[in-house]
């Protein structure tokens, strides 16, 4: 009797759905506050360039977007590993990256500035960055010859709001960010350009940014058809549309 009980709870076990069949539907996103690229505002649903994209992701694949906040990238990308989140946002792709994410085209990288106190000499090339102390954010990536240039004194910081507050207290002199966040930062420091500068040197690297979508996701789509559907929405431009209309709805975020 034992034993015939014992048969049909296997048996019973292998007909029952998987445990996560319930989450197929469902897209599992990590975001963390980076304007206007993501913005996390109180009890608001996250809104932003990313969170269009994501949006059109989201739609493409017929899947519910769900988003779980985080403080920070690093912490996206430890969650992207461990397949807790299903995709992040706005990576590049590294090959330490590639061993627990795939990348999903989304767009094209953008330029990044140099900001200061006021009273800082101007940096009008790379090599003015040398004797400088430089404020980046944790796990983020800038151009090809910064990120590997370990002569330069780069101090951590957990994301470019809190870097730019550490910058008004003169923990280092010079902070990295992307150009497209002047805007907000702008909105949110209302004393930016009483103490603060963006200086003469810039640069723009020609790199693809990515959907970084975890190897353990649970969407329960083939990774080849969700490179298929993905990458022909990239080709036809769908997401910077997305983008493009965020922007244009949300112009206090610019």
């Amino acid at each position: 009797m034992q034993l015939t009980r014992a048969l049909m709870l296997v048996a019973g076990l292998l007909a029952a759905p998987p445990v996560y069949a319930e989450d197929e539907q469902t897209m599992r996103v990590c975001v963390d506050h980076y304007p206007p690229f993501q913005i996390l505002e109180g009890e608001h649903e996250p809104i932003g360039e990313n969170i269009a994209a994501l949006e059109l992701f989201a739609h493409l694949l017929q899947r519910h977007l769900t988003f779980i906040s985080s403080p920070n990238f690093a912490r996206c990308l430890h969650m992207l590993e461990q397949g807790s989140a299903d995709v992040v946002a706005g990576i590049y792709a590294k090959p330490e990256r590639a061993a627990y994410s795939h990348f999903l085209p989304y767009r094209d990288d953008g330029r990044f500035v140099f900001i200061s106190q006021r009273e800082l000499a101007s940096v009008n090339d790379y090599e003015d960055l040398r004797l400088l102390s430089i404020g980046v954010s944790r796990e983020t990536e800038y151009f090809d010859r910064f990120d590997k240039d370990d002569r330069l004194n780069k101090v951590e910081t957990n994301d470019v709001i809190s870097a730019t507050n550490m910058l008004l207290k003169g923990r280092f002199e010079l902070l990295i960010v992307s150009e497209v966040v002047l805007p907000s930062l702008r909105a949110r420091f209302r004393d930016f350009d009483d103490k603060l500068r963006v200086h003469p040197y810039s640069h723009e690297e020609h790199r693809q940014v990515y959907f970084g979508v975890s190897k353990r996701h649970q969407m329960g789509i083939p990774m080849d058809k969700m490179q298929e559907i993905i990458t022909q929405a990239y080709e036809e431009g769908r997401f910077m549309q997305a983008v493009e209309q965020f922007a244009t709805q949300h112009l206090e975020h610019y």
